[in-house]
């Protein structure tokens, strides 16, 4: 037997009804929270994008200004060399300082490796130039075949090592080892002081 009643809303069709719209507008609302999660995280990511684009910093670019390479026995070319040398280190983001430490210079001279300079002191960069100084010396007396025979280009070759870091705003980004090669040619009437003027360097940021 069955209890028939006549109250609509407790009707076995009714009930029927009711639990169909209750599933129907449960999916719904778990379709529209996928919707608006989806949307967030493309917002998210498109914003991340152009950040990245906007504030993306620029590798700095490094300049040999000038060299001066000088032998203690100007008679021969030989004996020990000194180098002394003036770079300028140009940071090109507006948004984003360089940030520089642990900078070292290491030369060689007419293929003779020179001492290398002790560690430059960290500094910070904003957008602009900076003058960098490295004095390098050979640790024993070079002959005159070592330094150079007098008949070909003596090559001069001076990199900086060091490490790198962004500032933007408050963020500062992980450091990334820097390398700066610069490889200038001296002509043989400047044997004994070799100045070498504007030579651009090759950057790599690993």
């Amino acid at each position: 037997m069955s209890l028939i009643t006549d109250d609509p809303d407790r009707s076995p069709r009714d009930c029927a009804t009711k639990r169909h719209h209750h599933h129907h507008s449960g999916g719904w609302r778990q379709r529209r929270l996928l919707i608006a999660a989806a949307s967030g995280a493309a917002s998210l990511l498109a914003l991340c994008i152009i950040l990245w684009l906007t504030l993306r910093p620029s590798a700095p670019r490094f300049t040999l200004l000038a060299a001066t390479a000088t032998s203690s026995n100007a008679s021969t070319g030989g004996g020990l060399v000194h180098l002394d040398a003036a770079l300028m280190a140009h940071n090109p983001n507006a948004r984003a300082a360089a940030l520089y430490d642990s900078l070292r210079a290491r030369a060689s001279y007419a293929g003779f490796q020179l001492a290398t300079a002790g560690p430059l002191p960290p500094f910070q960069q904003a957008q602009g130039d900076a003058v960098l100084s490295a004095s390098l010396s050979s640790a024993a007396e070079a002959s005159a075949e070592e330094a150079a025979d007098g008949r070909s280009p003596a090559l001069l070759r001076l990199r900086i090592e060091g490490r790198l870091r962004w500032e933007v705003a408050a963020w500062v980004s992980g450091e990334r080892a820097l390398a700066a090669e610069c490889v200038a040619v001296a002509a043989p009437s400047q044997l004994r002081a070799v100045v070498v003027q504007g030579t651009e360097c090759a950057v790599t940021i690993e």
